[in-house]
């Protein structure tokens, strides 16, 4: 015979399962209106601006990596001015990929443990060279700019360089508020025993 205990507890596990079947069923499955397709589409337009954007932040890829020069997309560039860099930009990307493949490699052999002094003397001659390589590039792409870009580019590495300690105090606050909340959670606890 059937236990009363198994009984309900087959009931309630049936019960529970047409709860999650009416509340999978009873989402909305409604078409698109006209405003979620136009938000749809600027958030598609927003991230085709941010690729862009991407472009103009230099040879490191997604996240800027530091950037040739930050901030390049808010200068208002002539149509000349960003041909130009652009092409600066590719001829320094393709003249620099022979040392980057190269930097790679030393640094798998590095990985696998087999680096050996020599490499480590032909790394700093490549990140040497790499740097003086950066380092012309971006006066390069300077002497493009109009003096009142420049302006405004300095302009706006002071305000970076202001946020960037302003977030730097908010994060030693965060943790010495951390550090004595363990401390008084330490002193809390062999009292409580």
């Amino acid at each position: 015979m059937i236990s009363i205990q198994r009984l309900i507890k087959g009931a309630a596990a049936v019960f529970a399962l047409a709860v999650f079947s009416t509340a999978v069923l009873a989402q909305d499955t409604a078409p698109k209106t006209g405003a979620d397709r136009v938000e749809k589409k600027e958030r598609v337009e927003r991230r085709a601006r941010t690729e862009g954007m991407r472009a103009m932040r230099g040879f490191h890829g997604r996240h800027g990596g530091g950037g040739m020069i930050r901030g390049l997309h808010r200068l208002d560039l002539t149509d000349a001015q960003k041909s130009q860099i652009e092409t600066l930009v590719q001829t320094h990307k393709t003249t620099n990929k022979p040392v980057m493949e190269e930097m790679h490699s030393l640094m798998t052999k590095r990985r696998e443990g087999t680096f050996t002094d020599a490499d480590k003397a032909r790394v700093e001659e490549l990140r040497s060279g790499m740097k003086a390589s950066g380092d012309q590039l971006r006066a390069t792409i300077l002497g493009l700019l109009t003096p009142e870009q420049t302006q405004k580019l300095e302009q706006m590495k002071l305000e970076r360089q202001e946020r960037m300690e302003l977030r730097k105090e908010r994060m030693l606050e965060r943790r010495e508020k951390m550090e004595q909340r363990l401390r008084e959670k330490k002193e809390a606890k062999p009292a409580d025993q």
